[in-house]
């Protein structure tokens, strides 16, 4: 039994360790003329990143795609390609 700890042991810091540097993706879809939103959206990504009391181990990566106003045909094609 002790023989197949020490075994075990050397995975379960090695699972640690690939868990602890997780990177979150994330996609936002905003109209074109949506500017201000888009920094809005921007700079709470960075602020959740910046925040170790929030995210001790994970940062955030986003992808953001302009759409035409009044359209949501348009939107729902961009967020299956998100």
């Amino acid at each position: 039994m002790e023989v197949l700890m020490l075994w075990l042991f050397p995975w379960i810091f090695q699972c640690v360790s690939v868990r602890a540097d997780s990177i979150i993706h994330i996609g936002a879809i905003f109209e074109g003329n949506a500017a201000k939103d888009d920094e809005v959206f921007k700079q709470a990504v960075s602020d959740l990143n910046l925040n170790d009391d929030i995210l001790q181990s994970e940062k955030i990566t986003y992808s953001i795609k302009l759409i035409e106003a009044n359209n949501p045909f348009h939107a729902v094609q961009e967020g299956e390609l998100l």
